[in-house]
């Protein structure tokens, strides 16, 4: 009976652990809409403040992104300009066109997406998933 336990104990230590290389990355396809951004004067105060704008970002399966009422090329949300690149969700860029240059765009996701971009003090835009 001891030999019994013992092997029932070793085989449920040996089935619950868990293989991290099964952990899927989030889910980024989908529409996103700009709610807030962050701006830093230089003062170390950063903090996200919301912002009224109708940019949004559509990441597509096949790995492209659109931006839709506002261009990622520049950091700013008010704008009839659109952009499109690509994105790698393992290296977490996005690529976008702009003029004669590639800029890469750093972002995070989770409940929130966060674009992170290359400015000299911190810059930032958080989007919302709406589809």
């Amino acid at each position: 009976m001891r030999k019994f336990l013992v092997s029932v104990v070793t085989f449920g230590i040996l089935i619950s652990c868990v293989n991290d290389d099964n952990v899927s990355e989030p889910d980024i396809v989908g529409k996103w809409q700009l709610v807030q951004e962050l701006i830093d004067p230089g003062d170390g105060r950063e903090d996200f403040a919301p912002v009224d704008s109708e940019l949004m970002l559509e990441f597509f399966d096949n790995g492209t992104v659109v931006s839709v009422n506002g261009s990622l090329c520049n950091f700013s949300t008010p704008s009839n300009d659109s952009s499109s690149g690509t994105f790698s969700v393992k290296d977490k860029t996005i690529a976008i066109g702009c003029e004669d240059d590639v800029i890469t765009i750093s972002f995070e996701i989770g409940e929130d997406l966060i674009l992170r971009f290359g400015c000299i003090e911190q810059c930032a835009q958080k989007y919302q998933r709406i589809l």
